[in-house]
């Protein structure tokens, strides 16, 4: 039998159970309240990469480049033959290379949504190795993996004496604004990449129709160094997105050091001239392209700016 006593206790048990059922919901609700600002915050910069709200990187539509090389294509067989594969490795390496943009803006919006990023073991103790900070990765595995100090450490240990880790080892960590606003500005790097080397691969093929031969070789040559001409960084691209263990921090680095490749072979032809203008143009308009020739090129140039602002802005800090 219950006596008042009893019943007082309950109540007072009912009592707190539903203040700290209150609490809770509060709690819950404000979390989630957070999450969805900052989710909010966070597809608000990848407005940068996609300005109309259409779900696809803003980017060149359309292969005018290989119109181009079709239209010319007799002129340029009777130039030399070979010159027809290598430009087609080049049309096939920009459709990739679009393909390849496209595919990482959607896996970082997936990111965005889902509010935690995939990242790679081996990547945060290599970033670690060029800190110098051992202990900042000790501790790192042990959050990571949930192993204790030493059994972290002999981990550590092991890399940074060069033994090998299993690369494919991957984790989740929440996604941070430092983190998406790198993965932006890493695929801005690529788009203008992109951007340039179509604008260079149709000033190239416009200066040997013209016969403009000093101009044409100096485009060449640099593309020719890169490998552009026997397909090896399509290659690249294709195996890069084919590997499924590869997380997105994984290509995304990948990628950053493929775009430092090409930047620093053809850095010091990104300089626009007005002749680069007339040829792009008339490239353009033989194939009645809807690309708006001062708008590309004022976009590449503008963009050049931006990293040479940004980079000198970091040399002073």
């Amino acid at each position: 039998m219950f006596n008042d006593r009893d019943f007082s206790t309950l109540s007072s048990d009912i009592t707190l159970f539903n203040l700290s059922f209150s609490s809770f919901g509060s709690l819950f609700l404000e979390l989630e309240e957070k999450e969805s600002l900052q989710k909010e915050k966070y597809s608000i910069l990848l407005k940068e990469l996609d300005t109309d709200g259409n779900g696809i990187i803003d980017l060149v539509e359309g292969d005018d480049y290989g119109k181009i090389l079709k239209l010319n294509q007799d002129k340029i067989i009777e130039i030399n033959r070979d010159y027809i594969k290598q430009f087609v490795q080049i049309s096939n390496y920009l459709k990739t290379k679009r393909k390849s943009l496209q595919s990482m803006y959607e896996q970082l919006v997936i990111c965005v949504n889902e509010g935690v990023i995939e990242k790679s073991l081996e990547e945060t103790l290599r970033i670690g190795l060029k800190k110098g900070k051992k202990l900042e990765c000790v501790e790192k595995i042990k959050e990571i993996t949930g192993l204790g100090f030493m059994e972290s450490k002999d981990i550590v240990d092991k890399y940074f004496a060069n033994e090998t880790i299993d690369h494919t080892t991957t984790y989740l960590q929440p996604l941070d604004k430092e983190q998406i606003t790198e993965y932006i500005e890493i695929l801005k790097d690529d788009g203008h990449i992109f951007n340039l080397l179509l604008v260079q691969s149709i000033t190239m093929v416009q200066s040997l129709i013209n016969n403009d031969m000093i101009t044409f070789y100096e485009i060449y040559e640099r593309l020719d160094q890169l490998n552009m001409f026997d397909s090896k960084h399509e290659k690249d691209i294709k195996k890069l997105l084919g590997e499924i263990n590869n997380s997105l921090d994984d290509i995304m680095n990948e990628i950053r050091e493929l775009g430092q490749d090409i930047v620093s072979s053809i850095g010091d032809l990104s300089f626009i001239t007005e002749e680069t203008g007339q040829l792009v143009q008339e490239g353009l308009d033989s194939v009645n392209s809807s690309i708006q020739t001062n708008n590309l090129l004022t976009g590449i140039q503008t963009y050049q700016m931006y990293k040479i602002n940004k980079n000198t802005k970091s040399l002073r800090e």
